[in-house]
């Protein structure tokens, strides 16, 4: 009977084989280099559902099908996931996790492991991926890798974020001068944990509060390691000290709190806390009651100003030291020593008097000025105190001299010789200069001022004429000798001069006076033309920098009867901003006539990297006229007349945006905010200032109208993530519109096409009690055989498997009568 039982399992196994080979619901895994194992899964895998924040367990049933796997080594793909792995193992039945099955063949194993889902975790679907490695393989004998069809890994919620707060603010009292302990406590009102988490005191917040922190660490840790989890508290106790110049009333400090997240992101939060200083009702106070000083205050002055200071406190007032700010040049400056006048100690509604040597400044300006004093004093105790006021004095003008210290200082008593200078011939001028303020001056040179169509030039060669000083009230004699012009008009000529002195320790250097010459004489008449560029145009709006435009402009003979003629015109850019497109930057002009214009046209060419600025154009006329002379030094003929021209030159911006991409490690899903990133290059000269983004076509922003990229630096790159929600399934298209102001100020827009695949939206199916996930994957292969043949093949294995079994069962009983028949 034993024996037949062992033969009846085995024909049931080879039943069962068959029935594999001839088809049934399996998941081939890929296998590298092409052999004829693979791995199945034994059993319907659902979808894997994680909830961030969570550890869930996974149990995979496999088995080898066409060979026999020894010594697999196991891992899941975490890279870009959002979660982590552990607990990796190989199960079985008989099999614990200390004694793993050594192989993976036809018997049903599981692969197991640990998914720590990460608080961070966004709502999407990600693909689970495990990988084997075998280092045996009974089919080809050789090492292999395998990798399971992906999981559907399903996130459908989000836990809300770490968000840090302040509550629960106490000082008990805020007196000022004195110290106080504050306390707080800071919340994470969120539920995903805060990390490598610090608070501190905004510095500019204490400053302004006028409190001091009485403590060294100014960033602490925000808990005992740094973490903050969802829903927790951490109660802080400060202690400050309240400085001796803050004023009562309603103060704000701002507490900020920086910390991050699971996947390393910083964040940072603040919040205000507001306390209430009170007057220290018990402490001595100093005012000003009084002030004596000279009563007319002008530049130069020395004087001592006295101010009488009353103690209004309720405690006396020692160590008293007086300071005087907002001391300078311009208005009064300190005539004693040190940094502070000591006065005597006050007792309550005590009285004293301070003198303050004072000097009024050389360039003290006229008006009223402030000059604020500072008290500093200490109590009975020794603590410290401040008080502040000011004084204001006037500075009165010194005669003859105007609000900002200019003395007046005139020429007078002109005259020249001869009484009828010739051209070409000298002219001597003799003037006073003469100071009519009570001031003296001193370090005074007198030149000629240089402008263009001068009729004179100066026969000494050096640059000035220098006097020493004028004192007050007092003149200076000047004698000039200069050389009128051979071309200089007849009649009432102009001659230009400008001078400059030093007055109150200050220079004052733009005075000018005309003099007049008079009854030149010039037989000849003014007998040279004169040549000048009258008019000119680019043709366009902005000369963008590589581009060419078409430079017109007149050239003028301003002389009424004498033409100009043999012209030579060269245009010159220093930079080589601008070039002649085609052609010499030189080209001639026989004659213009007397009175008349000539007018040429050139085009130029804007070089490729100039940046937006002015650029100068040098255009120089050489040419003569009838009765030119050659010039005994340089034995030049004619004349050279140079005109400058400023262009504004307007850069290349050359904006460059490419690399869009729709979806990260998730894809997008139709009506759902997703992840849009680009790239921005600014491969101009200079910097693209306030960059935005937007997006339309079937795409919206999530975060509003637009999206803020800021300024672009000359030669950078800007990349930009922002999050659009698409309106469309399948392939959705869209356009991107970057819009920056260039460096003219001008706003400028660019646009790009792209696309993006959008997934439907996820709809899971009805629990059927068979499933708990809720969802199930067709993770099978279609059959190896039509259904109607492998039915066929069943009964007939089945068949030949129940006649082989009855006719072995018949045997054995026949075989059994024999032996009963024996025994008889």
């Amino acid at each position: 009977m034993k024996k037949f039982k062992q033969i009846f399992t085995a024909i049931l196994i080879m039943t069962m084989i068959a029935a594999n080979l001839a088809g049934g619901v399996t998941v081939k895994a890929a296998g590298d280099g092409g052999n004829t194992t693979s791995i199945v899964f034994a059993d319907t895998i659902n979808d894997v559902y994680g909830v961030p924040g969570e550890t869930i367990h996974v149990k995979v049933p496999i088995k080898a099908v066409g060979g026999y796997l020894s010594e697999p080594r196991i891992t899941v793909v975490t890279e870009g996931k959002p979660y982590k792995v552990s607990n990796i193992t190989l199960t079985g039945e008989g099999y614990t996790a200390s004694n793993p099955p050594i192989g993976i063949g036809a018997s049903k194993v599981y692969i197991e492991f640990d998914l720590a889902v990460k608080e961070t975790a966004k709502i999407g679907i990600s693909k689970l991926e495990v990988k084997i490695d075998v280092s045996y393989d009974s089919n080809t004998g050789t090492s292999g890798s395998f990798t399971l069809p992906p999981l559907n890994f399903v996130i459908s919620d989000e836990i809300e974020p770490a968000q840090l707060t302040v509550d629960d603010v106490d000082y008990g009292s805020a007196i000022i001068g004195k110290k106080m302990d504050l306390t707080f406590t800071i919340k994470n009102e969120g539920k995903i944990s805060a990390r490598n988490a610090y608070f501190s005191i905004d510095d500019k917040s204490f400053d302004e509060a006028k409190i001091a922190p009485n403590y060294t660490k100014l960033e602490q840790k925000i808990g005992s390691a740094g973490v903050l989890k969802g829903g927790e508290s951490y109660a802080v106790k400060l202690p400050l000290k309240v400085q001796n110049d803050a004023t009562a009333g309603s103060k704000k400090l701002t507490v900020t709190m920086k910390y991050k997240d699971e996947d390393g992101t910083a964040y940072t939060d603040t919040s205000q806390v507001y306390i209430t200083l009170s007057a220290n009702e018990d402490a001595p106070v100093i005012q000003i009651v009084s002030t004596k000083y000279a009563s007319e205050l002008v530049a130069g002055d020395k004087f001592n100003m006295v101010i009488s200071i009353l103690n209004a406190g309720k405690s006396a007032a020692r160590n008293i030291q007086v300071s005087v700010e907002g001391l300078g040049s311009d208005g009064f400056l300190p005539g004693y020593t040190g940094k502070s006048i000591s006065a005597n100690n006050l007792a309550v509604k005590g009285k004293t008097d301070v003198k303050i040597p004072l000097i009024v400044s050389e360039m003290a300006k006229v008006g009223l000025k402030e000059i604020p004093i500072t008290f500093s004093y200490t109590d009975a105790s020794g603590a410290t105190f401040s008080t502040k006021s000011s004084v204001y004095l006037a500075v009165e003008a010194t005669e003859g001299v105007d609000e900002s210290g200019k003395p007046n200082v005139v020429i007078t008593n002109v005259t020249q010789s001869p009484n009828a200078p010739n051209a070409g011939a000298k002219v001597d001028v003799t003037f006073d200069i003469e100071n009519k303020s009570k001031i003296n001056i001193s370090d005074i040179k007198v030149a000629l001022a240089s402008a263009a169509g001068d009729a004179f030039t100066p026969l000494s060669s050096e640059p000035y004429y220098y006097i020493d000083g004028i004192n007050a009230g007092k003149k200076a004699r000047v004698s000039m000798s200069f050389k009128a012009l051979d071309t200089i008009t007849e009649g009432t000529n102009s001659l230009s001069l400008k001078y400059s002195y030093v007055a109150g320790g200050k220079t004052f250097a733009d005075d000018t006076a005309t003099i007049y010459i008079l009854n030149v004489q010039n037989g000849a008449g003014s007998s040279k033309p004169k040549l000048i560029i009258s008019n000119f145009s680019t043709g366009e709006e902005k000369l963008v920098a590589g581009s060419t435009f078409d430079f017109t402009f007149d050239i003028k003979n301003t002389h009424p009867s004498i033409d100009a003629r043999n012209i030579k015109v060269t245009l010159n850019q220093t930079d080589n901003m601008f070039t002649v497109e085609n052609g010499s930057n030189t080209f001639y002009i026989s004659k213009i006539p007397a009175g008349k214009s000539v007018k040429n046209t050139l085009k130029l060419r804007v070089k490729s990297d100039a940046v937006t600025k002015s650029y100068p154009l040098d255009i120089t006329m050489d040419y003569d006229y009838e009765g030119a002379k050659a010039n005994p030094t340089t034995g030049q003929i004619g004349e050279t007349a140079k005109e400058t021209i400023n262009l504004q030159a307007v850069e290349n911006a050359r904006p460059v945006v490419d690399n869009i991409v729709v979806g990260s490690w998730e894809a997008p899903v139709v009506n759902q905010p997703g992840t849009m990133t680009f790239d921005f290059y600014n491969m101009g000269k200079s910097t693209l200032n306030n960059v935005k983004a937007t997006v339309s076509g079937d795409f919206t922003l999530s975060t509003g109208d637009m999206y803020f990229i800021g300024n672009v630096e000359a030669g950078s790159q800007q990349s930009a993530e922002m999050e659009v929600i698409p309106a469309v399934e399948g392939q959705a298209k869209g356009v991107l519109t970057v819009t920056f102001e260039d460096s003219t100020g001008q706003e400028v827009s660019i646009t790009k096409d792209f696309e993006g695949t959008i997934q439907g939206a996820f709809v899971p199916t009805p629990d059927d009690g068979t499933n708990p996930g809720g969802v199930v994957i067709d993770a099978g292969k279609k059959a190896i055989l039509p259904i109607w043949m492998f039915v066929i093949i069943q009964i007939v294995i089945l068949l030949v498997g129940t006649l082989v079994t009855r006719k072995i069962r018949i045997n054995l009983y026949k075989k059994k009568l024999r032996k009963m028949e024996e025994a008889e």
